[in-house]
């Protein structure tokens, strides 16, 4: 009976959640599905329509817009616990793209380049104005149609993935990924090309 319960309580508040998530970002369908974890902010200017999430996304991270930086992800995106997107410049991420727990993707350094305005930053109380992003250095990241991006990588500002790519686990992406490759270690490097040329594990159509 008190599974049941708990069960019960757990709907709502998953429910309570995504109704307050649906309203603090810009949708497109009606497939999403946010969870508990789900973590939306809106800073220093941004909106609604900074986010977009697309039909069937799936999401259970943190999506973070400073000054209107946008955050596109696609259909059947997939975006796991504890991981973030932050954007004060653009980030996006495409079709069918699945991204595993504890990665982060900042379009940003997150901080100024030059020491002294990093001291000031530091000692600048929360919430002031020196510690917004809109004073870092900024990129656009552009991650393309069915990416896998392992746990704990982190892929920087200005990187572009290629479709079809995977970013393996603890990767740390400062380049540019192309297409059908797996990148690996810190800083990434291809380990392997022609993804698309392997063996295929499922039947589909009747066909390997």
């Amino acid at each position: 009976m008190l599974g049941k319960i708990f069960k019960l309580v757990f709907s709502f508040v998953d429910q309570f959640k995504a109704s307050l998530v649906k309203k603090s970002v810009t949708l497109k369908g009606e497939g999403q599905v946010f969870v508990r974890s789900t973590f939306i902010r809106l800073a220093d200017g941004s909106d609604k329509n900074d986010i977009v999430i697309g039909d069937h996304a799936m999401i259970s991270g943190s999506l973070i817009s400073e000054n209107h930086g946008k955050i596109t992800l696609g259909t059947y995106a997939y975006l796991r616990e504890n991981s973030t997107i932050g954007a004060v410049n653009s980030i996006i991420i495409g079709d069918y793209t699945s991204i595993a727990d504890y990665v982060v993707i900042l379009d940003n350094n997150n901080h100024p380049i030059h020491p002294l305005d990093r001291k000031i930053k530091s000692s600048s109380p929360k919430g002031s104005d020196y510690r917004k992003w809109r004073h870092s250095e900024s990129a656009p990241i552009v991650i393309g149609n069915n990416v896998w991006v392992g746990s704990f990588a982190r892929i920087c500002k200005g990187v572009t993935i290629g479709d079809n790519s995977i970013v393996a686990a603890n990767a740390v992406v400062t380049k540019d990924v192309p297409a059908n490759a797996i990148v690996a270690g810190n800083p990434a490097k291809v380990v392997k090309t022609d993804i698309d040329q392997v063996s295929r594990v499922f039947v589909e159509n009747g066909n390997n």
